[in-house]
């Protein structure tokens, strides 16, 4: 997997999880379509009562054409007003609603309902108390004034003061609701930034594991490859005078290592698997790479495979290759050993042993790595699939490598 697409992974996981700033806007933006919504619905419903008290009255034309302004202010100002956040159209539809609505209570007592949108619509529209109380007491007044045309004082009275009660209940609703809206935005906006740093730390965690990756890689293939070719080609130098098939013998297996390893070469770039995986098993692939080893140095080597084997994970099956790979280089590079033994034991989990009579070093059993960055490669490797990696060796007593994976 190439960083872009670790990335992209990260990138489309956060989305799927519900962390996306897009998809929390969406829900934002329901939430208020549906407050403006039902708020579209009353003010409908209070026309709808104020038209049908009209009704049957041949004189009423006038109220008809406050009423059509009211609806026309409403849908042409305050609507988009609201939806845009607009604060002067919603202001101007205010300017128009008020004297309109205290005109139709003036025609028909009847509407004077409309009060009951109105007062509401106040609280919502006009942030800033200073303005906002004012205007409302103005309202009040002129809506007690207007009813005096058609009731006495005491009924005027209750049902502005009705008309108003209401009108506050329903503006405090409205404030907790603009409240609500003002710390969801600024909720989104921490999320976007969070996801931003994120997206960051995943970019930059991303390249980082695909350098370690890549590092492993080389140091498992290439950099064993070049250093048995190496190994081979100095034996067959020392020996081209002497010992001519032996010599032969030596160029073979420096001609067949490089083959493989340019094969392993290609894999990388191509982001295969290895190569030994891709036409044997890994019980198969552990035996070969073992034989090459015994063939190269003239060595015995023997591996022995425990229960049976098993299809594993493919990512299993290349750190256990790697392991073997990393263990018998260490062998070829350092051991000095005349003999082999490497150990594939399927059970509940599988465990693979290397182990070898060369002259060791300083070191006890315990789950510590010894310096080397091959062996510290391992240890990566075999801890990404929850496995572990015990090294015993003592000098003149050999080394044994043990990768336990569950």
């Amino acid at each position: 997997m190439s960083t872009e697409d670790v990335a992209t992974a990260d990138s489309e996981a956060a989305t799927d999880s519900g962390l996306a700033a897009d998809g929390w806007t969406g829900r934002e933006d329901d939430w208020i379509h549906q407050v403006f919504l039902m708020w579209h619905i009353c003010y409908a419903v209070l026309i709808v009562a104020t038209l049908v008290s009209l009704l049957g009255d041949r004189t009423a034309w006038p109220a008809y054409a406050l009423l059509g302004v009211l609806v026309a202010a409403y849908a042409a100002l305050l609507v988009p007003g609201l939806a845009r956040e607009s604060a002067r159209l919603c202001v101007a539809y205010l300017v128009i609603a008020l004297p309109v609505t205290l005109a139709l209570g003036y025609l028909d007592a009847n509407g004077l309902v409309i009060l009951y949108a109105l007062f509401p619509q106040l609280f919502g529209v006009l942030e800033s108390r200073r303005i906002r109380m004012p205007v409302i007491v103005l309202l009040a007044a002129g809506a007690v004034a207007v009813a005096l045309r058609h009731e006495d004082l005491s009924t005027a009275l209750v049902q502005v003061g009705i008309a108003l009660l209401v009108s506050l209940l329903i503006g405090v609703f409205i404030q907790v609701i603009m409240r609500e809206a003002e710390r969801r935005g600024k909720l989104i906006a921490e999320l976007e930034s969070a996801r931003a740093d994120l997206d960051e730390a995943q970019h930059r965690a991303g390249v980082l594991t695909e350098r370690q990756r890549l590092a492993h890689e080389i140091h498992d293939t290439l950099a064993q490859g070049f250093t048995s070719l190496v190994m081979l080609i100095q034996a067959a130098d020392a020996t081209v005078d002497t010992d001519p098939a032996a010599t032969r013998n030596r160029l073979a297996l420096a001609e067949r290592t490089a083959r493989e390893n340019l094969a392993e070469t290609r894999a990388l770039v191509a982001e295969l698997a290895p190569v030994e995986l891709q036409s044997a098993p890994l019980d198969t692939a552990v035996q070969r790479i073992a034989a090459r080893l015994g063939e190269e140095l003239g060595i015995t080597t023997e591996v022995r495979i425990q229960g049976t084997p098993r299809v594993l994970p493919p990512d299993v099956q290349v750190v256990l290759l790697r392991a073997a790979q990393e263990s018998l280089s260490n062998i070829r590079k350092h051991a000095g050993a005349t003999a082999v033994d490497v150990r594939l034991s399927y059970d509940s989990g599988i465990t693979l042993e290397v182990q070898d009579d060369g002259k060791g070093f300083s070191a006890t059993t315990s789950n510590s790595t010894p310096r080397g960055y091959g062996l510290r490669g391992m240890r990566a490797r075999v801890e990404q699939v929850h496995g572990r990696v015990d090294i015993s060796s003592a000098p003149g007593e050999g080394t044994r490598v043990r990768v336990e994976i569950p």
